[in-house]
């Protein structure tokens, strides 16, 4: 039906067209990666709270927002390759769009982590790296608002986009701080103790800090998108 609308005007009303509904799209995933970061902040709580089952079924709600979240990809990145080789942003949008999937990518990864740690025989994480992960993962989530203030303002109000993307960074940056703390308590933790949940749970703060890095990125290319109308 969108594509059918777009064809009708002109190629200026075309490509605006376009661009409205690649936007709605863009936070539709947003939303859908929100809720994803949602439920991996209640999984890691059923973590430590010793709720293997509740953790089990967390990671398969994680993994089917993932699956919705890669569909949804797949269909906007065909949309954007079919508008006219004039519109400018075409390339942007896409690697907005890539970027949020392998955002989604890195939390359901991050989630398989967690569900590991639930399914062995793993030393429990103690309670100072649990508050650091929490912390961690509520940080991550106010970018993915972040993100989706950024592209609701995108086109109208660059003063507000501007003031998002600099508390993006400023977020950012504290995800990076918690990252290097918990990489230090995690092996002097772990280190004598239990050298397969070390791993895991390395890897888990591993993805959960890619994802920070993403979302970084995606807010960079929103703001470079709002610099050049």
């Amino acid at each position: 039906m969108a594509e059918e609308m777009i064809r009708m005007g002109s190629s200026g009303e075309q490509e605006s067209l376009a661009e409205t509904h690649i936007r709605e799209q863009l936070l539709t995933l947003i939303r859908s990666i929100e809720d994803e970061l949602r439920e991996l902040t209640l999984m890691i709580r059923d973590l430590d709270e010793g709720k293997n089952v509740a953790v089990e079924r967390r990671y398969t709600r994680i993994k089917s927002i993932k699956d919705s979240i890669e569909t949804m990809s797949v269909n906007l990145l065909e949309y954007i390759i079919r508008i006219s080789p004039t519109f400018t942003a075409k390339d942007v949008y896409m690697t907005i769009t890539q970027n949020l999937l392998r955002a989604a990518e890195h939390i359901e990864a991050a989630a398989y982590r967690n569900l590991l740690l639930s399914s062995g025989e793993f030393t429990r994480m103690p309670d100072n790296i649990f508050a650091v992960l929490d912390e961690t993962v509520k940080k991550v989530i106010n970018m993915v608002s972040l993100v989706n203030n950024m592209l609701t303002k995108l086109g109208g109000e660059e003063r507000l986009l501007r003031e998002a993307y600099i508390e993006l960074l400023k977020t950012e940056a504290s995800v990076d701080e918690y990252y290097r703390e918990a990489g230090i308590g995690v092996i002097k933790y772990y280190s004598s103790r239990d050298v397969g949940a070390l791993l895991l749970v390395k890897e888990l703060f591993d993805k959960i800090e890619e994802t920070a890095d993403i979302l970084n990125r995606v807010g960079t290319y929103i703001r470079y998108i709002s610099i050049s109308k």
